[in-house]
């Protein structure tokens, strides 16, 4: 199965992450854009794992989850990643706050992941939240950053740290959870 790892959201930060996209939308000709279901904070794709592997997955989710707080961010920039002309791959908010404990976290999952035989991930990790894919817009880039601006700023905890199934299911993407963990209560 096709999976990954990351940070699943409240349904209220899902609902404010759809408002943002229905601004986005009103301004674009054509994009992918993730379903309210989907929003997530990917740490570590893995790719395709046998069903063998889970239990060990689980146990480094298990130690990761007891030796953490909840990590407290806020939604700060609209961004992109691979611009050709006007349309963009990747349209992301990034986040601001705790982004050292989000990387630490990460660093520590990297290594764990790489002794039960993943690989390490060859680029800088970069902590975001994708809302669509391939999007091509009306207008300039910066009107769309300026448009939603004034939904910036929420703060919210990532605290539900998760292993995800990800599959097509008529032609869409639906990512399940295997398996969950909270990060330790303060």
């Amino acid at each position: 199965m096709r999976a990954f790892i990351g940070f699943d959201f409240s349904e209220e930060l899902k609902k404010r992450l759809t408002d943002i996209q229905a601004k986005l939308i009103h301004k674009t000709e054509k994009g992918s854009w993730v379903s309210n279901s989907n929003f997530h904070l990917t740490l570590k794709f893995l790719g395709e794992i046998d069903e063998n592997q889970i239990d060990s997955i689980d146990e480094i989710l298990k130690k990761l989850s007891t030796t953490r707080f909840p990590i407290n961010v806020y939604l700060d920039d609209l961004g992109y990643f691979n611009k050709k002309g006007n349309e963009y791959r990747v349209v992301w908010l990034g986040l601001k706050g705790q982004i050292d404990d989000i990387d630490s976290m990460y660093h520590e999952l990297e290594k764990e992941m790489h002794n039960i035989g993943f690989e390490k991930e060859g680029r800088r990790f970069s902590p975001h939240i994708t809302l669509g894919r391939r999007v091509r817009t009306k207008v300039d880039f910066n009107e769309l950053k300026v448009l939603v601006e004034p939904l910036l700023g929420e703060r919210f905890i990532l605290d539900n740290l998760v292993l995800m199934k990800s599959q097509v299911k008529m032609g869409k993407r639906v990512y399940t959870p295997i398996l969950s963990h909270k990060l330790k209560n303060i």
